[in-house]
């Protein structure tokens, strides 16, 4: 889980590590007007990336939905939590 929100952290701040290198590497050159800090589009533009990131998960990993769904039972005092059976073909 820590991973997780370490990924989605760091993909929420790649816009703005890309926004100071290109700051960083632009200040040694003389430009006439230093341009406004694009905050709004630097928030989107992450937020954005980890959205995305989140319905590429969605998508690629968790349960098969085809198959049979078994509730959680109770067997010998111990839980089997549920899950998804495929379906045998003959």
């Amino acid at each position: 889980m820590i991973r997780m929100l370490i990924l989605r952290t760091l993909l929420f701040a790649l816009p703005f590590a890309v926004y100071a290198l290109y700051y960083y590497l632009a200040r040694g050159r003389r430009v006439r007007r230093t341009p406004e800090t694009p905050w709004s589009l630097l928030f989107v533009s992450g937020l954005s990336l980890v959205v995305v990131s989140f319905i590429y998960v969605g998508l690629t990993e968790g349960e098969p939905t085809s198959g049979v769904y078994v509730p959680p039972q109770n067997v010998n005092g111990h839980i089997i939590p549920a899950h998804v059976e495929k379906v045998k073909t003959p």
